[in-house]
């Protein structure tokens, strides 16, 4: 079954005083590091691909020459829900069974191994959404089965696919993962801890 792995890099990071995922980390950028994650995940796996919904034209350029599908958000302003539907959108097919794994771009932790793991567990639970967790709490990335498209698509504002899990949690896989790794970079601050 086809596994869409969907970047999200869209935000504004205000809160970090500049644009956050073009911040240098290790050599590149904040964003690459989830993207390299995603990227070297497709290649091991049969059926994956990769996908960048983004605003910012320098991520865009970038993720182009990987081969990622790469997408602009123009409406970035309506929250991240407007980059998960980008997403989707460009990734449905019809009367086709799939998974939709999002990342968020502010992850520079997070190892492969750990999405690798996590999804191998997911797969075999035979449920349709799936989260990376921290002490029983979802957290990024997430995975959905495409029964939940129509859900994800209708919501609305900066919220993603948590409104989703919250409403199903019969069919929610939690898979723990160490707070490093799936913490999100909000500030400057949070570098330096």
């Amino acid at each position: 079954m086809k596994i869409h792995m969907i970047l999200l890099a869209a935000g504004f990071g205000s809160r970090f005083g500049s644009n956050k995922l073009l911040y240098e980390m290790g050599g590149k950028p904040m964003y690459r590091h989830t993207l390299d994650v995603m990227l070297s995940l497709a290649r091991e796996l049969k059926d994956a691909d990769v996908t960048v919904v983004t605003r910012y034209e320098e991520i865009y350029r970038d993720a182009k020459e990987t081969g990622a599908l790469c997408l602009m958000n123009r409406h970035s302003e309506q929250g991240i829900s407007s980059s998960v539907q980008i997403g989707l959108e460009a990734n449905l097919h019809p009367g086709k069974d799939a998974y939709y794994l999002f990342f968020t771009a502010d992850q520079p932790e997070l190892k492969k191994e750990t999405v690798r793991r996590f999804l191998s567990a997911f797969l075999r639970t035979g449920k349709g959404i799936g989260c990376l967790s921290e002490n029983g709490v979802p957290k990024n990335p997430c995975v959905f089965h495409s029964c939940y498209t129509k859900e994800l698509l209708s919501i609305q504002g900066d919220r993603g696919g948590k409104q989703v899990v919250k409403s199903h949690p019969e069919d929610v896989f939690l898979f723990e993962a160490g707070w490093q790794e799936l913490r999100d970079i909000d500030t400057l601050d949070q570098l330096k801890n």
